[in-house]
């Protein structure tokens, strides 16, 4: 059995649609744009083609917020992607999954459990 290693691309920064924002800390998101300043970008982002373009943007952000916004911040036009197949609601799920594992939330049963119930279930 072989793992297919996944095909990096390079996206223009103005294409990429963020569906699921959220706000950083100064301190923090200045130190994303410093590394990737003075390392380079070490994890490129991972997106999902829309089927139609939307306000211009032919993807949906899935995982790297932060390394998009310091690509847009260092004056970078494009950025490393890798490229998925997945409906807006798997972006939504894995970008959740994405902030859940390295935020290493105690109370991930807790959004496990979130994800498979119905809105009305969550307390």
């Amino acid at each position: 059995m072989t793992d297919a290693v996944p095909m990096v691309q390079m996206i223009p920064v103005n294409q990429i649609n963020v569906l699921n924002p959220r706000s950083r800390n100064k301190i923090v998101f200045q130190g994303i744009v410093s590394n990737i300043s003075n390392i380079g970008l070490k994890k490129p982002i991972t997106v999902a083609r829309r089927s139609e373009p939307v306000d211009g943007k032919s993807y949906d952000l899935v995982c790297g917020q932060g390394r998009l916004e310091a690509f847009i911040a260092l004056g970078q036009s494009e950025i490393p992607a890798i490229i998925k197949d997945a409906s807006r609601e798997e972006c939504f799920l894995m970008s959740l999954v994405e902030n859940v594992a390295r935020r290493q939330i105690p109370r991930w049963n807790y959004f496990a459990k979130s994800i498979t119930s119905s809105p009305e279930a969550i307390p």
